[in-house]
């Protein structure tokens, strides 16, 4: 687990935050991303989401692994809520068939290998198609609160981590200078 907490920090720390983007282009392809990754488009979403990105010239890196937040395993509890606030929002009665297409959306897991095979992703996606309006409100509304939050909680993280790489640079930075200040005066007092 800890090898997986480490790889996951050292893409946080050497693709995000020091790319050569601005705060403002990485945080905005975060919330492009995690708009688009509750949007019921399985299978579609990365080159959405990476063509919306350069469309608004957002960061495409930070896309890519965003995006996948729903994938196969995680699509019935993220659709089943999204599902559940679209019906609540519209007042639509829930529908026994709707809720059979949600259970059979999960891979089983002798069947991942099929999660490379095109019929699967059509199948996914016409299985979703088939779940209505309520389904696809319900998602509008989680990407787009979830999209804004992300911007601007990736907006500041860029930010504060960046502030405070700049101020140990610069302590360290003074502290050589010192350093390199107290041996030259020795070495004046010893010549």
């Amino acid at each position: 687990m800890g090898r997986y907490v480490r790889r996951f920090r050292k893409i946080l720390l050497h693709h995000v935050l020091h790319a050569d983007d601005s705060p403002h282009a990485i945080a905005l392809g975060v919330g492009v991303a995690t708009l688009v990754a509750f949007l019921p488009l399985v299978g579609f979403q990365t080159a959405i989401a990476l063509g919306v990105a350069a469309l608004l010239r957002a960061n495409k890196a930070v896309c890519i692994p965003i995006v996948w937040i729903t994938n196969p395993f995680t699509i019935v509890p993220i659709y089943g809520a999204c599902l559940a606030l679209g019906r609540w929002l519209l007042a639509a009665p829930a529908s026994s068939d709707e809720v059979e297409v949600l259970a059979r959306l999960a891979p089983e897991p002798e069947a991942v290998h099929s999660l490379l095979a095109w019929g699967f992703w059509k199948n996914l996606f016409v299985h979703l198609a088939g779940l209505g309006v309520e389904l696809w409100v319900g998602c509008a509304i989680v990407g787009v609160v979830l999209g804004l939050l992300s911007y601007g909680l990736a907006r500041w993280g860029v930010v504060s981590y960046r502030e405070r790489r700049r101020q140990r640079m610069l302590r360290r930075n003074l502290i050589r200078a010192a350093v390199s200040a107290n041996l030259l005066a020795r070495r004046r007092e010893s010549a």
